[in-house]
């Protein structure tokens, strides 16, 4: 990232990856054509992108899970490139506490056993593995707030996240989508920012449909659009998965803390475990983070793992080591994810 004016600006598209330049420039009291200058600078050059990502809990009957696969060390790259290939997984990273990697990943329950016990176990290299459900998600990357910008900043690009979307959907019918909707959703996946009069174009509606359309997938939670980029990039190099071992009657409570501390990408209640993705400038810092959660009450362990490699960020699976080039457009691998048509 070149300046500290840079690193505010995907602060700002990480908490609304569709917030107007005129807004961001409020907000940072920059120019308008500076930020979008200097945006879109970043976005053609590939360092950044800004993109959305329906929920998969949302348009079809799925359960989100956290898997852990332990693999032989001299295949970590062979089995976790497979399970990046899976369109079932949505993030991917080897840990450095253990020969293993973490990975999220959406299932429907009659598939579990198939996934696990006919396609993973037979995959060279893996050892063992075990996938435990995510009860609940107290911060997704969407909410991720890095002490780039001030809270009150945050605020007015836009509201805090409603992270119970994520998980709140599996005791309820998936979305009905029409084929506009189903259609907006492929459009985005390749430019989150594509203009209202873009959309409409692509569609064949009105730009005021359009807008409603977006609206409406976007306050459903059905559509998340974020920035998309590694935390390396803004000057948070060092990330870790921090699992937390708390009383049941503190687990909330507890949660809702991890989830606010501005080094926490995303929190989640893994089979009554709490589990934190950090990101930090140096160990040192993880250090503090590490002794500030390990003295909250209620907490009785804490469990750290730094990443030694990502595979797979936001659905997106990473081409030696990066995030790869845009895919043209009509990119469809993400489509599975909407479900059969309703």
């Amino acid at each position: 990232m070149t300046d500290e004016l840079d690193r505010q600006i995907v602060a700002a598209l990480i908490r609304n990856g569709r917030a107007p330049y005129r807004l961001i420039a409020e907000v940072l009291g920059q120019q308008e054509r500076t930020v979008s200058r200097r945006a879109n600078k970043m976005l053609a050059s590939g360092l950044l992108r800004v993109q959305s990502f329906p929920s998969p809990t949302a348009l079809a009957r799925v359960d989100l899970y956290m898997l852990r696969v332990d693999v032989e060390p001299a295949l970590m790259d062979a089995v976790a490139s497979w399970l990046a290939g899976r369109e079932q997984t949505h993030w991917i990273s080897s840990l450095a506490g253990s020969s293993s990697c973490a990975v999220e990943v959406f299932l429907p329950q009659e598939q579990v056993n198939e996934f696990l016990y006919e396609q993973l176990a037979r995959v060279e290299g893996v050892r063992d593995f075990s996938l435990n459900p995510v009860f609940e998600y107290y911060r997704t990357v969407s909410g991720w707030r890095p002490d780039i910008l001030s809270t009150e900043q945050y605020e007015q690009l836009s509201p805090a996240e409603d992270p119970r979307f994520v998980t709140g959907y599996s005791s309820s019918a998936p979305a009905v989508l029409d084929d506009s909707q189903r259609k907006l959703i492929t459009l985005l996946r390749d430019n989150g920012r594509l203009t209202i009069e873009e959309m409409a174009s692509g569609l064949g509606v009105s730009k005021t449909t359009a807008s409603r359309k977006i609206e409406s997938l976007i306050n459903d939670g059905v559509l998340f659009v974020r920035a998309v980029l590694d935390p390396a990039d803004i000057g948070y190099p060092v990330e870790g998965l921090v699992t937390v071992e708390v009383d049941i009657s503190d687990v909330d409570r507890v949660g809702r803390y991890l989830a606010d501390l501005p080094s926490t990408r995303w929190a989640v209640n893994v089979a009554g475990r709490l589990q934190i993705q950090s990101a930090v400038r140096n160990l040192a810092e993880l250090y503090t983070t590490v002794r500030e959660i390990s003295a909250l009450k209620g907490v009785n362990s804490v469990d750290l793992s730094l990443f030694t490699k990502i595979y797979k960020r936001s659905t997106i699976a990473y081409q030696q080591g990066k995030l790869p080039a845009l895919q043209a457009s009509g990119d469809t691998r993400f489509v599975s994810v909407l479900g059969p048509r309703q």
